[in-house]
């Protein structure tokens, strides 16, 4: 009798040390990973393979490459009643591996109590084109657009939950009556340092028509396409400190809002003597060109405070005009 009593409690014993282990187990099965929360003022990293940084976000009609001198596709919403909210994130490649988009970003977006999967678009190296199947290559630099096509809601705020290298996990909340842009504010007369050129801010002025700053006897004008209108022309200095010819069209871009509306750049570039304008040509490496920046308003809308947007090797300037005009 005495050996089955101690038979049994062995076996009890026995289950009391497995069901033990076994909650432990699960225990550790069950552990949520870390959700770090992204601040619009950080740089991020993933081990030695991803870097990123949040841009821009906004609540848009369209998903457009930032640089829009040239022609550009863009994406627009399904049902045309609908409406984009888009953050743009600064990406770089650390590694010596490719990686598609799917591997890069994957997550969700909360708006209006309901849930969105993130779709992805990546810019071209210049900032210029817009691929939704494009790679980011090894050691590269791209902006790449998180995006969801939304109803045009009165509800403002979203959630974002991303997923980064199927590793890390963050979360996001932000306000599209607040939109976020990383800019720097510059004014005229200020030196932008670039990597390929240092630009100087000359001036800041509204005219009818652009004309060569040293005006010959006979000389050529670029004017407006309609009498309504006039030109806000911000004017640069471009000195090429690389080794390469500078396309103006593709490595720079500006933009004037006003009343709603967005104002895209036209390019003219003034000759190395300052005699003559033309809407096409190159700065050759080491060379010093005179640039306008001329973005076509409404006379009407001359006296009213718009705001001017400079946007140059993927960084981009809030232009202070309206302290320049008072001065």
């Amino acid at each position: 009798m005495k050996k089955i009593i101690v038979f049994v409690m062995a076996i009890l014993l026995l289950c009391g040390c497995t069901s033990s282990e076994t909650t432990k187990t699960n225990a550790t099965t069950t552990k949520q990973p870390t959700v770090e929360t992204l601040d619009t003022a950080q740089t991020y990293t993933i081990d030695d393979q991803l870097e990123f940084e949040i841009i821009k976000t906004s609540l848009t009609k369209e998903i457009a490459p930032t640089n829009k001198n040239k022609t550009y596709q863009y994406l627009q919403p399904i049902d045309k009643q609908h409406i984009f909210i888009d953050m743009i994130l600064k990406t770089k490649n650390l590694s010596d591996q490719e990686y598609e988009l799917h591997n890069i970003y994957q997550g969700t977006m909360h708006f209006a109590q309901e849930e969105h999967d993130i779709e992805l678009a990546i810019e071209s190296s210049y900032f210029t084109q817009l691929s939704t199947t494009d790679t980011l290559k090894p050691h590269e630099e791209r902006y790449v657009h998180l995006y969801c096509e939304v109803k045009n809601e009165n509800e403002k705020d979203v959630q974002m939950d991303l997923k980064v290298m199927n590793q890390k996990e963050y979360q996001y909340t932000f306000s599209l009556e607040e939109v976020h842009e990383d800019s720097q504010v510059k004014s005229i007369g200020d030196v932008i340092n670039c990597t390929s050129s240092q630009i100087v801010l000359l001036d800041y002025q509204q005219s009818e028509r652009i004309e060569p700053s040293q005006k010959g006897f006979f000389y050529s004008y670029h004017p407006t396409e309609n009498d309504n209108q006039i030109f806000v022309v911000l004017s640069l200095e471009i000195q090429n400190q690389s080794s390469l010819d500078i396309d103006p069209s593709q490595y720079l871009y500006c933009e004037y809002q006003i009343d709603e509306d967005i104002i895209h750049s036209q390019i003219i570039l003034e000759s190395e003597d300052h005699e003559s304008i033309s809407k096409k040509g190159s700065i050759l490496a080491g060379q010093k060109r005179t640039l306008y920046l001329a973005m076509p308003i409404l006379k009407t809308q001359a006296n009213k405070e718009g705001t001017l947007e400079l946007f140059v090797e993927g960084n981009t300037y809030e232009i202070d005009w309206q302290s320049y005009q008072n001065m």
